[in-house]
């Protein structure tokens, strides 16, 4: 393989105006084998667009909401097979709920409390099994008005509300004056048991505790993905920062990654990628150069009032080995916000599903087809 090029094409459409879209996920809702794709306006509509094959994708409304944050995941929750899905309020709401899938009956989802925690804003959120005890799964989720990263155990009764066992694992988190942001579970110091990496930190659930250790500093706003970027068969950290330049930095942000030494528990060594970002929120790590090594693709935000002075970017960071990245623009002029990777044709390539917070094109649904699995439309 080389690296790749991309058709964009406009698959849906979710016109929540005056308000953004705001949720943005992919996930195979109707069980068929293809990833579909669900969003949701910050008041209007959610609703999920399923891929039918061939590139065509088709609109089915769950709900009507208000006040929702981006973020969001689809996880089957009460067992029965089908993915539903998760999600928290905005700045104006402390609720997290999800939303009951309503299988081959079709219509409307059925929403559920999961918490109401007396604090907005809900960034991001995660499922996995990063306690003690084998085969309990917990949901974990950011609640910015607090600075929280917040955990409770899935219950055998989703539909209970709310949720019992809520506990938090970090509070009082900002970074540089901000909120910290940015959620991903793996397993850093490969002893078989998950770690929980928020903002510019991650913890470690010991013995009923969880211990807390910083891996960077400096860094607002972020998003986070992990994977083993130098070859050297562990895993480091990646961040972009997500949304500098709407608090306070118009020169933009950075994207780096951060490598362990001999103790986790140190600061990691940082390597500066790029700098000067638009509001880089969307980063995602694969192989899609057929190297056999992590690429990056991030997308810029824009600044909603400097769309055409400063075009928004969607690139493509080529690994070339050792920690070292070439740049590469995949499209530009249109925002992405949440951009999200999955083999939508079954081509055995991988595409790019997004849409713009900004601009004439926010209420449309975007996919970027990698050519390499043939042109489309």
């Amino acid at each position: 393989m080389s690296v790749p090029t991309f058709t964009r094409v406009c698959i849906g459409e979710l016109d929540n105006a005056p308000d953004m879209n705001t949720l943005f996920n992919v996930a195979d809702l109707n069980r068929d084998g293809r990833p579909d794709i669900f969003s949701a306006g910050r008041n209007g509509l959610m609703a999920w667009f399923e891929n039918v094959g061939f590139g065509v994708f088709e609109r089915h409304i769950i709900d009507e909401v208000t006040n929702q944050e981006c973020g969001g995941l689809a996880h089957d929750l009460d067992g029965d097979g089908w993915p539903d899905i998760i999600n928290g309020g905005d700045w104006q709401s402390d609720e997290l709920s999800w939303w009951r899938s309503p299988g081959t009956a079709g219509g409307r989802w059925q929403r559920h409390l999961i918490a109401k925690t007396g604090f907005g804003q809900f960034h991001d959120e995660a499922i996995g099994e990063v306690t003690d005890e084998p085969g309990v799964l917990s949901l974990l989720f950011t609640n910015q008005q607090q600075g929280a990263l917040g955990c409770i155990p899935l219950p055998a009764d989703p539909t209970v509300s709310p949720w019992p066992g809520l506990t938090y694992i970090a509070q009082g988190m900002k970074e540089n004056g901000q909120p910290e942001e940015g959620l991903e579970i793996a397993d850093l110091d490969g002893d078989g048991r998950s770690e929980v990496v928020f903002g510019c930190h991650w913890y470690k659930f010991v013995a009923g505790e969880w211990e807390q250790h910083r891996y960077a500093s400096g860094y607002i706003t972020t998003v986070i993905a992990v994977g083993d970027i130098d070859g050297d068969g562990k895993p480091e950290i990646v961040l972009s920062e997500g949304d500098p330049c709407i608090y306070g930095h118009p020169e933009g942000g950075k994207l780096a990654w951060f490598k362990p030494g001999a103790d986790l528990r140190e600061p990691w060594a940082k390597h500066l990628i790029d700098d000067g970002l638009l509001d880089a929120h969307s980063l995602q790590v694969a192989d899609l150069c057929g190297s056999g090594r992590l690429d990056l693709v991030v997308g810029e935000i824009g600044l909603a009032d400097q769309l055409d002075e400063r075009p928004p970017r969607l690139l493509l960071y080529e690994n070339l080995g050792g920690g070292r990245f070439d740049r590469h623009i995949i499209d530009q002029g249109m925002g992405t916000h949440h951009a999200r990777l999955a083999d939508f044709r079954g081509a055995g390539v991988l595409d790019i599903a997004s849409r713009p917070l900004h601009g004439p094109d926010k209420g449309n649904i975007f996919v970027w087809f990698n050519d390499l699995g043939g042109k489309v439309r």
